[in-house]
This record gives structure tokens, C-alpha cells and sequence, in this order.
């Protein structure tokens, strides 16, 4: 209670530091302007700029990111230093400069007023989980907020293909060029490699050496069996050849004479019996000629061998033809499998040595297909590469403008709050003072502050005496 006794003791210095106070203040809230503050919306997506792509390989993709986070980074671009430079170098400094204030005679220090300017009028507001960016720009001018804000997305739109332009495509290509350099070495390599070991293609020898190996071996198998076949069947017939004579009687002429004697003494005993009875001397005698001419043919030894021709035996003719035959055929089959032999061999070796090149082919040609699929796979990337970047100049980004700013038909003025702040400062520093006053005045300017203090009664007061 002393305070406030106190402070209406100063209450007319605190009216006058009000009035004062209150007075400027009020002066200079009257000369504020309205201020126009256009608005505009965006619309952003998550494209391809926003997915990790490997830059060498075919490893996975990561998971795009989500429409706020992707709403933060474009704000972020938005509110890059780089696009409120660009606004005002498209607009120029003087649509930024006061017509009263003298413009700075730096021109750099002329821009960065104007970016400072185009800063504390940009607004840029995203919405948590939405993918809609919110903008607004304020000034003293409808018109000109407008226009500023649209400049603000263009050059915003145009700067953000620069910055997501995939600059990799140079990179690729002589990438590119460099492995089909190595691949021409590869190539040479691998050529200079056949022609040495005289191999039109590696596989292709190395399948047709096995399959020339499997049909030989196979054939070697067969003729083998037909030179022992042949071989036996020679052995046969030199066996027969041994007990078949190579001489045989071809005619033998047998004599038959005393057969030839009896005929006839027949014939004449017949004619005999024409002229004699058959008891006659001269038909007995006849006939006792012709019983001892039978008795001795009876006995085996009136037929021999008159004429007798020999030759070669037509059995062993056949026998020995057969066996020259199989002799040949033996021959034949033998210088057969060993002529295999040879082959077996060489392609044995063959095979040895395409074993022993297996692994210098692999290298070679491991290194040819690595290269190839490389080519393969940069070709498509820069293909890929370039195409994109012709689609971001064209315009086809992940970034749609919702709506375009509009001349606001009505204007913001603070008066009012500015007016009442105004006050409240105005009260609070003369209270202020007040306060100061009191505190700092010396002595007990009441008689209860000095009988509190001192503990003692007052007992008079005298009013002070004048300087």
C-alpha cells in the first residue's frame, strides 16, 4: 500500500512518459499500411528422384520415402536461398526497393535487400502427413504479392529439375567407353588366346573332342570284337586246312571186262539154244565158262581201277580262299584298330591339353562376359538417363500446381493490435518509471515506512525545508 500511495505521488511524470510514449507509438502505427497476402498450393508426389537406385549393379531399390517427408524436402527447396535469388533476378531488384528509401549504391548489397525482402514476405506451410504444400506472400501490393508468389513457383519448378537433372549420364557414358575399350583388349586376348591353340571356339572343341572320343572309343570297341572274331574264325579255317587234302582223285575209269565177257557169252549161248538143245556139249561147255566167269567176279577182284585222274581238291580250294579272305579281313581290321589307337591317343591328348587351357578360357573368357553384360547394362542406364533428363526439361516431374496465386481483393491491417501493444507499452513504461522513482528516492518519504523500519513511534512530522 506504501508503493501505491508512493506512485500516486508520481502519477504526473507517469502521464506525461505515458502520453509521450503512447503518442509516438500511435504516430507511427497510423502510418502502417495494409498489407495483401496472396496464396497458392502445391501438390508433390514421391517420384523416381526420391528412390535409391544403385549406380553400378542390380541391387534392390529402398522404399520411397513418405509423402510428408517428401513435402519437407520440397519446402526445403522452396525456401532456398537459390530461388528467392532467382525470384528477384526475374522480377529485378527494383520491384523489392521502397520508392522513398535511397537504393544502396552496391549492386550485390541491392540484391540481397531484395532477397531479404522476398524472405520475410514468403510464406511456406506444410500440413503434417499430407502431401499438399501451402504458400502465401505478403505485401503492400495486391498485384505484386500475386506476381511475386507465382514467380516464386516458376523459378521453383525450374530449379529443382536443375537440382534432381541426373548428372550422371557423362559419367556413364565414358564409363561406357572405357569398358568397351577393355573389351576390344578382352577380345584380342581371347582371339590372339584360340589361334595359338588352334580352337575356332573353346566349347564347341572341347564337346566335339568328347564326342569324336565317345564314337572312336565306341568304334574301337566293335572293331576290336571283329578282329578277334576274324582272327578265330582264320584259326578255324587254317585248323581245317591242315586235314583236308589239297589233291583228290577227279575221274577214275574202272575195268569191267570180265562183266563185259559174261554178256557176251550169254549172247552167244543164246544164239546157241537157236540151233542145240539145251543139254547139248556145245551149250554146257558155254555154260560152265559162264558159272566160273561169275564165280570169279564174286569174288571182288574182276573190278579195278583202269584210269585214274587227280586235281585240286575243290573243298580246299574253298578253304584256302576263305582263309586268304579272313586273312585279309584280319589284316585290315588290325591296321583298323590300330589306326583308332592312334586316334585315341591324339584325342586323349587332346583333351589333356584342353583341360590344361580350361582354366586360362575361363579367365578370358569370364572377362569378355563381364565386360559385355557391363556394356549392356551402362548402354541401358544411359539410355534410361537420358531420356529421363529429356522428360524433367519437358516438364514431367512428380510437382503439380493446385492453384496459382490470385490478386487478394481484401488487405490485412494490424492497426488495431499494434494499437492496443502500443498501450500496454506505453502503461507498462511509465509504471516502470514510477516504480524506479520510488525505489530510488532517499530517505522515508511516509511516517508509517519509517516507524515499520525503525521500530519507533513518530511523534511528529515537519514538512521539509526548501533548497
Amino acid at each position: 500500500m506504501d508503493v501505491v500511495a508512493l506512485l500516486f505521488r508520481e502519477l504526473l511524470l507517469m502521464i506525461v512518459i505515458f502520453a509521450v510514449l503512447f503518442g509516438i507509438g500511435a504516430a507511427v502505427v497510423m502510418t502502417m499500411k495494409k498489407t495483401y497476402t496472396a496464396g497458392a498450393s502445391l501438390f508433390v508426389g514421391v517420384g523416381q528422384e526420391y528412390v535409391y537406385q544403385p549406380r553400378v549393379g542390380l541391387g534392390e531399390r529402398a522404399m520411397p520415402p513418405s509423402a510428408a517427408e517428401v513435402a519437407q524436402s520440397e519446402a526445403a527447396i522452396l525456401n532456398s536461398l537459390e530461388v528467392k535469388r532467382r525470384v528477384v533476378r526475374a522480377l529485378g531488384v527494383e520491384s523489392f526497393q521502397s520508392p522513398d528509401a535511397p537504393p544502396p549504391a552496391d549492386p550485390a548489397r541491392r540484391e540481397a535487400s531484395a532477397v531479404r525482402a522476398v524472405a520475410s514476405g514468403l510464406g511456406v506451410e506444410v500440413t503434417p502427413l499430407s502431401p499438399v504444400i501451402g504458400l502465401s506472400y505478403k505485401s503492400d501490393d495486391p498485384a505484386k504479392s500475386a506476381r511475386v508468389l507465382n514467380t516464386v513457383i516458376d523459378q521453383y519448378l525450374t530449379y529443382r529439375r536443375e537440382v534432381f537433372q541426373d548428372r550422371a549420364t557423362a559419367a556413364i557414358r565414358t564409363q561406357r567407353q572405357t569398358f568397351e575399350d577393355e573389351l576390344g583388349d578382352a577380345d584380342r586376348a581371347y582371339e590372339e588366346f584360340l589361334r595359338t591353340n588352334n580352337i575356332g571356339d573353346f566349347a564347341t572343341a572341347r564337346a566335339t573332342v568328347a564326342s569324336t572320343y565317345q564314337s572312336i572309343f565306341t568304334e574301337r570297341m566293335g572293331v576290336q570284337a571283329q578282329l578277334q572274331q576274324a582272327s578265330q574264325r582264320l584259326s578255324t579255317f587254317v585248323s581245317q586246312l591242315s586235314r583236308t587234302p589239297s589233291e583228290v582223285a577227279l575221274y577214275k575209269d574202272l575195268n569191267v571186262s570180265a562183266q563185259d565177257l559174261i554178256l557176251q557169252m550169254r549172247t552167244e549161248r543164246e544164239s546157241l539154244l537157236a540151233r542145240y538143245q539145251a543139254d547139248a556139249q556145245p551149250v554146257r561147255e558155254i555154260d560152265a565158262k559162264i558159272a566160273q566167269l561169275q564165280t570169279y567176279v564174286g569174288t571182288g577182284t574182276a573190278v579195278g581201277a583202269k584210269e585214274v585222274r587227280t586235281g585240286p581238291n575243290p573243298i580246299w580250294v574253298e578253304l584256302e580262299t576263305t582263309r586268304i579272305n579272313a586273312q585279309a579281313e584280319r589284316d585290315s581290321l588290325a591296321a583298323r584298330l590300330a589306326v583308332l589307337d592312334r586316334q585315341l591317343s591324339d584325342l586323349r591328348a587332346r583333351q589333356s591339353r584342353l583341360t590344361e587351357l580350361e582354366s586360362r578360357n575361363s579367365t578370358l573368357a569370364g572377362n569378355r562376359e563381364v565386360l559385355t553384360a557391363s556394356i549392356r547394362e551402362f548402354q541401358q542406364r544411359e539410355t534410361q538417363s537420358r531420356a529421363d533428363n529429356e522428360l524433367v526439361k519437358a516438364g514431367a516431374d512428380n510437382v503439380t500446381v493446385i492453384e496459382r496465386a490470385q490478386p487478394p481483393s481484401k488487405g490485412k491491417s494490424l492497426k488495431a493490435p499494434l494499437m492496443i501493444a502500443v498501450f500496454l507499452f506505453a502503461g507498462f513504461t511509465a509504471l516502470c518509471v514510477g516504480l524506479l522513482r520510488v525505489l530510488l528516492r532517499p530517505g522515508f518519504a511516509m511516517p508509517a515506512t519509517l516507524s515499520r523500519t525503525l521500530n519507533a513511534p513518530v511523534l511528529a512530522v515537519a514538512p521539509a525545508k526548501s533548497a
